[in-house]
């Protein structure tokens, strides 16, 4: 077969044509590039482009098909709403806190009618979409630009503190579908500003919706009409992704049936079972061990686990990833034997 360009593969995986090779991507890797850089994402967002060649120079050097448009803080643009955010120390994730001490009191009085303005109004949320505009000046023509913002429901239990969110869910469901509403309007305008900017892929992140924190009955009822909404009003974005962490191979299903084109699964996830599951309408992507395999083995140990994933895909529809967000620390030859496994497998 031909060789392909970066956006010639994913459009052929997602349309679930054949390709040269697998594709490879980072599911973020904005807290590696910061590591990597020796910069806090303060100091990262506030360069002159937001940190954008920063951003395409390693995912450039590891040969990645697509490129993060907003590294590291999809949950940051709550800090808009109230929320703190701790972005000081390189490499750390974006340790974002709740605002809503007194929910009760706190969701009726949230305003929708204000959500673009109080979004622009914030310094890193402008800075965010400063990046996203610089990495498609920069690598737009050669690859798809991927955005992942938290989804409606993690969101919701940022706002609240997780804990407190799944005893609400019990407790006082009505109070919980009001800020479902709000906060899927909130990351459905953070998309659309992405999207301005020179996004084409959403990825809500939903790591709340994890396998290891709530059932599938849950998921069911709160988190997949949640994306469906979230979905329905980006119908300006060319693909729609989602990622899930932890054990959440069950979630495969209900993702397909609410028109989810790429479930970004966690190496919890057996990637043979979800790709039956898929029946050949949801991709999947992944599920490299990222705090195992990827951060502390041989780059021989990655290598032969990506072969594997590959080897187990089958053709089916699959993107080679981390399983979530690599570890800051992994090393960089570590993450180059992705690409490698990608190419070699194909000759």
């Amino acid at each position: 077969m031909q060789t392909m360009t970066s956006k010639q593969r994913i459009d052929a995986v997602l349309s679930h044509q054949s390709v040269d090779r697998t594709p490879f991507c980072l599911v973020d890797g904005g807290a590696w590039i910061a590591k990597t850089e020796n910069l806090s994402y303060r100091q990262l967002y506030g360069m002159e482009d937001g940190g954008a060649s920063k951003i395409v120079k390693w995912t450039d050097e590891i040969d990645t098909d697509i490129v993060s448009a907003v590294s590291g803080v999809f949950t940051a643009c709550l800090n808009a709403f109230g929320c703190p955010i701790h972005i000081d120390e390189p490499g750390r994730p974006t340790d974002t806190g709740s605002c809503l001490t007194d929910p009760e009191e706190q969701i009726p009085l949230l305003d929708k009618s204000t959500i673009r303005e109080t979004l622009l109004a914030n310094e890193f949320v402008q800075g965010m979409l400063r990046q996203c505009r610089g990495v498609k000046a920069l690598a737009g023509d050669r690859k798809y630009l991927l955005g992942d913002v938290a989804g409606p429901f993690t969101m919701a239990a940022v706002m609240v503190g997780t804990q407190d969110f799944i005893m609400l869910m019990i407790d006082d469901p009505d109070l919980v579908e009001q800020l479902l509403d709000f906060t899927t309007c909130v990351s459905a305008e953070m998309f659309t500003l992405l999207h301005e900017a020179g996004c084409d892929i959403a990825m809500p992140a939903e790591p709340v919706a994890s396998g290891s924190l709530i059932s599938q009955n849950m998921f069911e009822e709160w988190v997949v009409p949640a994306l469906s909404n979230l979905k329905a009003r980006l119908s300006d974005y060319r693909y729609f992704f989602t990622h899930v962490c932890g054990a959440s191979g069950p979630r495969v299903k209900a993702l397909r049936d609410a028109g989810v084109m790429a479930f970004s699964g966690d190496y919890l996830v057996d990637l043979d079972t979800a790709l039956t599951d898929a029946d050949g309408r949801l991709v999947m992507m992944g599920n490299i061990n990222p705090a195992g395999t990827l951060l502390t083995g041989t780059p021989d140990e990655i290598y032969q686990e990506a072969c594997e994933r590959i080897r187990t895909a089958a053709g089916r529809g699959h993107i080679l990833a981390p399983g979530c967000d690599m570890g800051a620390a992994t090393p960089l030859e570590n993450v180059k034997m992705l690409s490698k496994a990608c190419k070699d497998m194909a000759k």
